[in-house]
């Protein structure tokens, strides 16, 4: 077990984002130590010449009626040999079921950075209620919750300050699978700020996955993130596409 922790934290270590596996995580469903890493890219060449890389890892370890997973993640780009992607970020969630219900708890920190948004630096930490659904999905969750942002910007000013904000968080997410080697997952954030609602975030991802072997799978992911109230002249909306190849390991 100790080896196969430090193995997973030197993945860690080395690899970071592009779009992992969005797929629910599912206390009991698979105990122990499992995890995954995802190469992504993208390319364009004519009037813009554009290029893109992204590395992810995922590790989860999970047990009977509860399961944490952390998640590392980087990306880097350019167009026309200027730099214009430049972000990471690290997750860790703790997920414990309520005992006879179909609801979970779930406690969560995230930090991350985004040089074009120009946001040096968000630390996040939140608690959800999180339950899940009969609908005619594999799998369907919704969650309710709170976390407190502090958000700072590569220059302060008047303009671009420092962020303290208490916000509401709200997600859906859910499987479905079409056939034995082809999916759909989805994720969708809905994060207003509790003082005033004008104030929000929105972060959806969807996922399209095709199984090549037992271990590889293939993936074409559209995200999109908004943001009501950005810094100084930053775009509201982001979306970025990514095809991607991510290998599981046990």
């Amino acid at each position: 077990m100790f080896k196969k922790i430090v193995s997973f934290c030197i993945i860690l270590t080395t690899f970071s984002y592009s779009f992992i596996n969005i797929e629910p995580p599912v206390i009991g469903e698979k105990e122990g130590l499992s995890g995954e890493v995802s190469l992504g890219a993208k390319y364009s060449s004519g009037n813009t010449d554009s290029r893109s890389a992204g590395l992810a890892a995922k590790g989860e370890y999970s047990e009977k009626e509860w399961l944490i997973y952390l998640i590392a993640s980087y990306t880097y780009g350019e167009s026309n040999d200027l730099k214009d992607t430049n972000d990471g970020q690290f997750h860790l969630r703790y997920v414990h079921s309520i005992i006879d219900t179909t609801y979970d708890y779930e406690f969560f920190l995230q930090t991350e950075f985004n040089e074009f948004q120009e946001i040096k630096e968000r630390n996040l930490a939140g608690a959800n209620i999180r339950k899940k659904l009969d609908l005619p999905f594999d799998k369907f969750y919704v969650a309710l919750g709170l976390f407190y942002s502090y958000t700072e910007p590569d220059t302060i000013s008047a303009l671009d300050p420092i962020y303290r904000r208490t916000r509401m968080n709200s997600y859906v997410s859910f499987l479905k699978n079409i056939n034995k080697n082809f999916s759909i997952t989805y994720l969708g954030f809905y994060q207003p700020n509790v003082e005033a609602f004008s104030d929000f975030r929105i972060s959806q991802t969807l996922q399209l996955n095709t199984i090549i072997t037992e271990d590889l799978t293939f993936t074409f992911d559209i995200n999109h993130n908004y943001n009501a109230t950005p810094y100084h002249e930053i775009e509201k909306s982001d979306i970025r596409s990514t095809i991607n190849l991510r290998y599981k390991f046990k």
